[in-house]
């Protein structure tokens, strides 16, 4: 096959909703399938690359450089670097992953791409992608990546997002050494908080953790040693929920805009890592604001929109996924299906503009002008939006969205090819170039099509059943023409014969129908075929056009378990003959459903003896299929003669040969139009090609990705020029076409040949067909083929089933309604319908007749069932007895039995894991306690107690006490026997002050041992003391501590023990007592019936509580419902009732002895005293006579009865006092004792709360015991860590100390090569005259002057045919190559011979010029060198920091670990210790709830009570002696405050002496001395003075008032200049607008102004300094001259002197 030529993919199409970014100003770039689409926005021309590799997994385009880097899905998969146009290949960058790519990026200004890899080492590298090395990498702790972006201001950032980080990485770069370094931004909480962790500060610290400052963080709790230390940030479930990154963006500020998935939107500062809330959506909904609203949108406000039906109102979740920076302001996009435009001024937002797309946004890119957005969706559409014109975008193109079932070619088959997608969409493409012509939707779930080669007619199944068939004489406007309902299940295969004689349809229904396709015959339906299992191919085969079409259809009869064996063994061959249709009668059919006989179509059934997929009939009756097993393509022939039975040895057809195949099992085959070339595929993706005559080889290509399920379907055009193949599941068509060879040129010919002869004999045909369907009206769906035909069923059985019961009341005939088609019965069904009606017109007579009889029959028995009610119980048959269908019965009985048996069996199930629970819990929570829990009540209070539940000590603990204890006894000997080695005697002078001591102490501490105080509890007088406990003021090491919480556990066990003994002493006294009550009660009872009481009797009795074992017992009287009883239980019932029944006949038979009782003593045995008292005496009976008519015997009988009478009642009354007085001592009696009882209890209740306490407080013990191991495991924890870290720093410094000493060394071999440079550039201008020896002096002036001109920059030249941009980050700078590069064609300029002086000759000029060019390429290479020697400097600079952090680090945590350490020193020392004290013994403030004693100390009671003795008696004496002072001090001060006030009289005396005399008489005093009438001139001045008040108020008024005026005009005046201020402020604004404005053009214009303006700024700083000299000279001089002024200045001052007096 290769000698006839190869396949070249001719177009792709299918667009998934992935990335489509331009890679240059009009063209986009997208993945599709395993292929490259480049669409031209301009001409909408569209070009398809297959890529290189095993498919496409990501994509990324750069259109700075026009070049997009593919990685492929493979492991250890690659990166493709693709120059466009011409996709031709850069480079190549391998082992970068291991099993995927997560994202890639180019960088802005560079040639440098950013990978960052999946799983399993989620790996960062930087390649440089022109040469494909790998540059640096990195390795990140299990963080995935979602995407991955350069900093388009500082290709050195890069920012990496992913669901769980967002980090910065840095690159630093030294001469060709690459190093990333990381800087991970903490995410915010999903409120918006930055930080949610607790302090380092354990909140479960305790007093004593407190106060020797012991904290640990998260890590050392958690127990973590160890690189997830560093980053432990606690339990997740104890922390806020992050957000979850899905897109970013960079500003011009180098600032990161990132959105989450939760709608937030943040702000992150590349350098300080700040992070800062922009947005954060409400709850339930969020509203977006309008831009034109003065007010500004906070963080913690919603954005809102103008409410519009064409708007999504709303900015939440899902609503970011998607983000691009413009100068406008930052575009977002999402799953809500809606761009915005929000503008970011001050971190607050506005929305600006809004566009709702179609479907979610998936995709967003800018041209490189960034005039042109384009965005794409998940609905297969791409759209061109442009902010010039808002709010509306163009649609570039829409290949709609879903994965293509089938492809075929539209009639004539060299034009159009039509596909389908899962959705229904049926498409129409052009074979020639990639141009969706038409589409149309049937609305319903697509399964399979095929194209009728004699009309331009589609086929379409569907997953209903349904076949649609769609006309396209007019491609442009395809209709649907009929709708066929053929099968009930999915329509899995349609295929059509290649003449279009005959349409195959097939499903797992089991039937393969076969139609006659033709619009003139209505599209009639021949019959069908029945066929056992799933069916997996159909194929058909005419080898002429007159011969008769070999059809062969295989299936799997393993369809309920495919799993075992999915390939198709079975094989089910027959033939239509070629007058099939002419001479088509209903003979041809096995009964009136329309299925087909075998021997009409000579029906073969066989077997494959390899299951095989995909078989394809071809010439001479030859299989082609794909093994199952070894995957090769098997040739296979088919018998002449069907074998005689079906699963003998000839059924199972052998490959004649086998030729290589695919590499994974499925996949399809089909034959090209002139039956010479054979075409397979399979999910591997891959498509071969082979020829009937040399099978061995073949044309592969690799259509499809086999990740996504390969190829799904193919077809040869009818030239056999193009092969269009369908992906699985990548939602692609791809067409290929061949390029022959001169030899596969003429086997061309052939294939065109065919398909000429082919549509000339189809013409005639096609031409007739084509004008009916032409002719027939278009389809569309109506509202009762839209109804649910299951409902219909339903309704319809139940309306018959009504008439049915009505006929039977009414006693009347039914007869069965003649069925109804549905508005969507098959055809199938129809013809069904159609047998069961023919049936009745044949047979109605007789079902009429059988129907009477059973109307009758249905009357007998019904009489005979009124006559059963009225006869004798006995006589009665039972109700089942009158059904006559015995076997209904017998099959409702089983069925009704085995319903039983299942509910049965399951309750029996329910009941045995009752059972099993039931007797898990009683072992784990009854039978495994030593004691029982249980509890005494009182008799008469509500008082309660419970005992202990215990459990049995284990083996374990046993052996564990066991050890403890003999370690204790050992040092116990070993402490006495060294303070027996260790004592000495005392000395006799001191012996008996030290024995008073000892009997002091032993008097106040007891005989040595510690006491309640200090030992911290009770125990010891509840059982639980023991001398092998260590002192509190002992716990110093980890085992002491452990051995003491062990022996504490024993004490709690000893403490229990006691308890529960004194309780079941309690418990016994109770059992007792309530024996001694019933006792009594029984003559309680006795004396209360004696004496005709109702009085109740007090009977106690033992609570649930009391006795729990009562709890496992159940009583009949707590079942609720009725036993079930079982037969065999219910014949030994019957039995046991029979006996109980004889055995009391029995005894009611003659009994001699207790008749011969009753005879003799009246059945009674012993005469009772009060059996007589009941017994009244017999009154004579004389006494009913009058008591006139008595004798006197009568009388005196009568006198004697009434004294027997009176003594009887006396004798009552004397036995009811006796009875009273027992009674009421025998309740005296039982109150007594159960009120002493009550008492006990309550001494044991008193017991239990005293016992209650001393637990608590050995359990109190053993926590602050363990909570002491635990802070002792955190700083042995702590101090690991630590001394990790240290290891690790220390490490890293080594490895930092290198890095800085190779640095160093290659900076200055580095610095070496640049100062040659420097100097051979010196050494070009310096030879320059020298060069040009031979050119006259003035000549080589103008020469050098030309040598030392230099082109103006050409800054963009590469972009000089692009648009105009508007990028936020500005114009990109250009790099060292494109500047040397325009400097170049600059120079081309100058050195035109326009530019060549006059008088110099063309060969000077000519070496002028290309010294000039040298020396150019020199000062660049000079500038680039310059710019890595400064790059390696600050790489140098940034080492020599990071070993200078690492020292300080290392120093940091020596510190800490001397800290770590001295805490663990002082925390052994320093005990916490439980004390037991009195009230009044603390004399510390408690304070809050948990005691500080930080500041407070322990000492002896004695020592308190002598100091404040001390304190007494020397305040008894401080108080005397202050009294004894104040008295004497008091006399002092009398005499004192009598000399003071002596003197101060005398002093007054004397100044009033001295006042008389020194008194000077003025002229007033004498005139007032002199004057009688002085009242009357002081009158005279009042009123002069009031005259002068009047004038100066009036004229006060008056210049009140001239101010006011004043005042008024300047209040105008400032007004009218507030006015002036407020519009020269706006214009001031303006002007500073204006000034930025160009401040930032010529910032962006500075580089261009470079080279001219340099000798400008040369000038003005040499001038500048020029002028600062003089200034410093001038500053010096006036400095000096200032010196000489002082100087004289004090040569002339005074000396003034102070003369002293």
């Amino acid at each position: 096959m290769d000698a006839i030529g190869s396949l070249e993919l001719a177009w792709a199409q299918g667009y998934n909703g992935s990335k489509a970014e331009y890679i240059s100003h009009n063209t986009i770039c997208y993945a599709c399938g395993s292929n490259v689409n480049f669409y031209n926005t301009d001409d909408k021309k569209e070009t398809a690359y297959p890529s290189l590799g095993g498919g496409i997994h990501l994509i990324a385009v750069s259109n700075t450089h026009h070049t997009v880097a593919i990685a492929e899905q493979a492991i250890n998969p690659r990166i493709f670097i693709h120059s466009y146009p011409g996709f031709i290949k850069t480079a190549v960058c391998e082992n970068g992953a291991q099993l995927e790519y997560a994202a890639l990026a180019f960088s802005y200004s560079g040639r440098y791409l950013a990978s960052y890899s999946g799983l399993p080492e989620f790996k960062l590298s930087i390649w440089h992608w022109e040469t494909g090395d790998l540059l640096c990498s990195k390795e990140l702790d299990g963080l995935p990546a979602t995407d991955i972006s350069f900093n388009p201001m500082d290709w050195h950032k890069v920012c990496v997002i992913g669901p769980e980080q967002l980090t910065f990485w840095n690159i630093e770069q030294s001469n060709k050494k690459y190093v990333l370094l990381p800087a991970k931004v903490k995410l915010p909480a999903e409120d918006g908080t930055v930080d949610d962790r607790m302090d380092d500060a354990s909140s479960r610290m305790s007093t004593r953790a407190v106060m020797y400052g012991i904290k640990v963080d998260l890590a050392t709790k958690a127990g973590l040693v160890g690189e997830l230390a560093e980053t432990f940030e606690g339990v997740k479930d104890d922390l806020k929920k992050r957000v979850v990154p899905v897109s970013h963006c960079w500003t011009p500020k180098s600032e990161v805009y990132f959105g989450c998935e939760g709608g937030q939107l943040f702000k992150v500062d590349s350098e300080s890592h700040t992070v800062k809330l922009l947005y954060k959506p409400t709850l339930p909904s969020n509203s977006v604001k309008d831009a034109g609203s003065p007010e500004l949108i906070r963080e913690d406000s919603d954005l809102q929109l103008p409410s519009s039906p064409n708007y999504n109102n709303t900015l939440g979740e899902g609503s970011l996924s998607y983000m691009k920076l413009h100068k406008d302001g930052l575009y977002v996009g999402g799953e809500d299906a809606t761009l915005r435009c929000l503008t970011i001024s001050r971190d607050e937002i506005n929305l600006s503009d809004s566009w709702p797309c179609e479907s979610a946004i998936t995709s967003l890119s800018w041209s490189s002008s960034y005039n042109k957005l384009a965005v794409g969706s998940s609905m297969g559409a791409v759209h061109i939006y442009d902010p010039a014109s808002p709010g509306s975008a163009e649609k570039l193109f829409d290949h709609h969205h879903g994965n293509f079932l089938g492809v075929d070619i539209l009639s004539p088959g060299t034009q159009h090819c039509v596909t389908v997608r899962q959705s229904g969409e049926v498409q129409v493409w052009t074979l020639e170039k990639p141009q969706l012509v038409s589409s149309i939707s049937i609305s319903r779930a697509a399964s399979c099509i095929a194209c009728c080669p004699s009309s331009k007619l589609a086929a379409v199944g569907t997953l209903s059943g349904h076949v649609y068939m769609i006309e396209f004489n007019n491609v442009e406007n395809p209709r649907v023409v009929q709708r066929l309902a053929v099968h009930r299940t999915p329509v899995l295969h349609l295929v059509f014969e290649q003449y279009g004689r005959y349409l195959l349809t097939g499903s797992d229904d089991g039937h393969v129908f076969i139609m006659d396709p033709r619009p003139s015959v209505e599209f009639n339906i021949l019959g069908h075929v029945l066929i056992d299992g799933l069916i997996m191919s159909i194929s058909c085969n005419t080898p002429d056009k007159n011969g008769d079409t070999k059809v062969v259809v295989t299936s799997n009869l393993h369809q309920k378990d495919a799993s075992k064996n999915p390939a198709p063994h079975k094989i089910i061959q027959f033939d239509l003959k070629k007058n099939f249709i002419k001479d088509f009668s209903q003979d041809y059919h096995v009964s009136l459903k329309c299925d087909l006989k075998d021997e009409v179509i000579n029906r073969m059934n066989l077997n494959f003896a390899v299951p095989s997929y995909g078989a394809a009939v071809g010439p001479g009756e030859i299989i082609y299929a794909i093994s199952y097993n070894h995957k090769r393509l098997c040739k296979i022939q088919l018998p002449d003669e069907p074998p005689k039975k079906e699963n003998n040895k000839a059924s199972y057809l052998q490959p004649l040969a086998e030729f290589p195949g695919h590499e994974l099992p499925g996949g399809k085959v089909v034959l090209s139009p002139h039956q010479k070339w054979l075409a397979t595929c399979a999910p591997d993706g891959r498509v071969h090609v082979r020829t009937m005559d040399d099978m061995e080889k073949a044309v592969s290509v690799r259509a499809h990705t086999f990740r996504q399920g390969g190829v799904n379907s193919m077809v040869f055009s009818a030239d056999s020029m193009y092969l269009i193949t369908c992906g699985a599941n990548d939602g692609t068509v791809s067409c290929y076409t061949w390029n022959f060879t001169t030899f596969g040129k003429n086997k061309y010919a052939s294939a065109v040949e065919m398909s000429r002869t082919l549509n000339v004999a189809l013409n005639g045909v096609r031409k007739k067909e084509d004008e009916v369907l032409a002719n027939m009206m278009e389809w569309f769906p109506t509202t009762s083929q839209s109804g649910s035909r299951a409902a219909s069923v339903i309704e319809k059985d139940t309306q018959e089933l009504s008439e049915k019961e009505k006929a039977v009341e009414n006693d009347q005939i039914y007869t069965t309604p003649t069925p109804i088609p549905s508005s969507d019965a098959t055809w199938l069904e129809l013809q069904e319908l159609e047998a069961i009606k023919e049936e009745d017109k044949q047979y109605a007579d007789m079902k009429k007749d059988l129907r009477t009889d059973i109307r009758d029959l249905r009357r007998t028995i019904q009489a005979m069932m009124k006559q059963n009610e009225t006869l004798p119980e006995m006589e009665k048959l039972a109700h089942q007895e009158f059904n006559l269908d015995t076997e209904e019965q017998q099959r409702l009985e089983a069925e009704g039995q085995a319903e039983v048996e299942m509910i049965r069996e399951d309750i029996e199930f329910e009941n045995l894991a009752m059972v099993y629970l039931r007797d898990t819990i009683k072992r784990t929570c009854w039978d495994s306690m030593a004691v029982k829990g249980r509890s005494l009540k009182a008799f008469h209070s509500n008082l309660e107690v419970t005992n202990y539940p215990m459990r049995d000590r284990t083996h374990a603990e046993k052996e564990i006490l066991a050890f403890v204890t003999k370690i204790r006894e050992i040092e116990i000997a070993e402490l006495e026997a060294r303070k027996e080695i260790m004592e000495t005697p005392s000395k006799p002078g001191t012996a008996g002050e030290n024995e008073e001591k000892e009997l002091d102490d032993e008097s106040e501490e007891g005989d040595g041992k510690e006491q309640p105080s200090t030992t911290g509890s009770l125990g010891a007088m509840f059982g639980g003391g023991s001398d092998l406990f260590y002192s509190q003021f002992e716990l110093h090491t980890k085992q002491q501590k452990q051995n003491q919480i062990i022996l504490l556990k024993d004490a709690l066990y000893r403490i229990r023990t006691a308890f529960n003994k004194e309780f079941d002493e309690v418990y016994k006294m109770k059992e007792m007592e309530i024996a001694r009550i019933k006792e009594k009660n029984t003559r309680i009872r006795k004396i209360l019936e004696d004496l005709d009481s109702g009085e109740a009797v007090w009977q106690p009795e033992w609570s649930i509580d009391e006795k729990p074992e009562r709890l496992l017992e159940v009583s009949d009287s707590e079942v609720k419902v009725e036993k079930y009883i079982s037969p065999e239980q219910q014949a030994k019932l019957d039995e046991e009732a029979k006996i109980e029944e004889e055995r009391r006949l029995r005894e009611k038979a003659d009994n001699a002895r207790e008749r011969a009782l009753d005879m003799m003593m009246g059945g009674v045995l012993e005469v009772k005293k009060e059996d007589e008292l009941k017994k009244d005496i017999p009154v004579p009976a004389f006494m009913s006579k009058p008591q006139e008519e008595w004798s006197e015997d009568e009388k005196k009988l009568a006198q004697d009865y009434e004294r027997k009478v009176k003594e009887l009642n006396e004798e009552r009354e004397k036995y009811r006092k006796a009875l009273e007085s027992e009674l009421k001592k025998l309740q005296t009696t039982l109150a007594d004792t159960t009120g002493n009882f009550d008492d006990k209890l309550t001494d044991l209740f008193q017991k239990k709360i005293k016992t209650e306490m001393v637990i608590n407080q050995e359990e109190l013990k053993i926590v602050r015991l363990q909570f002491s191991l635990l802070q002792e495991e955190e700083l042995g924890t702590k101090e690991a860590e630590i001394a990790r870290r240290l290891k690790s720093r220390q490490t890293r410094k080594t490895g930092g100390q290198l890095a800085v000493i190779n640095a160093k060394k290659e900076a200055d071999q580095f610095r070496d090569t640049y100062d040659i440079l420097v100097a051979e550039d010196k050494v070009l201008d310096k030879v320059f005259r020298r060069e040009f020896n031979d050119v006259p002096t003035s000549q080589v002036d103008q020469l050098y002057k030309l040598f030392r001109r230099r082109p103006r920059g050409r800054r963009g030249a590469e972009h000089s045919m692009d648009l105009p941009s508007i990028s936020p980050y500005g114009e990109r700078p250009p790099s060292p190559r494109q500047q040397l590069s325009n400097l170049l064609k600059g120079l081309t300029e100058l050195d035109d011979e326009s530019h060549m002086p006059e008088g110099v000759e063309l060969s000077v000029w000519e070496r002028m010029c290309l010294a000039r060019k040298n020396k150019l390429e020199s000062e660049q290479n000079v500038k680039q060198k310059a710019l890595v020697m400064a790059d390696m400097n600050a790489f140098l600079q940034r080492r020599q920091e990071e070993d200078e952090n690492l020292k300080a680090e290392i120093e940091e945590l020596l510190e800490r670990i001397n800290n770590v350490q001295e805490e663990k020193l002082r925390f052994m020392c320093n005990l916490e210790v439980q004390f037991l004290l009195k009230q009044g013994q603390v004399e510390v403030d408690p304070g809050p709830f948990v005691y500080d004693h930080t500041d407070s100390i322990l000492i002896h009671r004695g020592v308190t009570e002598d100091l404040n003795a001390t304190i007494r008696q020397l305040g008894e004496q401080k108080i005397a002696a202050m009294t004894e002072s104040k008295d004497f001090r008091k006399g002092i001060h009398v005499l004192e405050w009598e000399h003071n006030k002596n003197l101060m009289k005398i002093e007054d005396l004397l100044n009033k002496a001295r006042d008389i005399q020194s008194l000077k008489v003025s002229r007033e005093l004498q005139k007032y001395l002199n004057d009688a009438d002085h009242e009357s001139k002081k009158q005279q001045e009042i009123g002069k003075l009031e005259e002068t008040l009047d004038l100066q108020d009036r004229h006060h008024e008056k210049n009140v008032r001239e101010r006011k005026d004043i005042l008024g005009n300047i209040r105008k005046v400032i007004r009218r200049k507030e006015k002036e201020n407020s519009k020269l402020m706006r214009e001031l604004q303006e002007f500073n607008v204006s000034v930025a404005e160009r401040k930032h053009i010529d910032a962006v214009n500075a580089d261009r102004h470079a080279d001219s303006g340099a000798e400008k700024r040369m000038h003005d700083i040499v001038q500048r300094r020029k002028l600062v000299d003089l200034a410093k000279a001038q500053a010096q001089e006036v400095a000096v001259l200032r010196a000489e002024v002082e100087r004289l200045r004090m040569r002339t001052f005074p000396a003034l002197v102070q003369v002293e007096h």
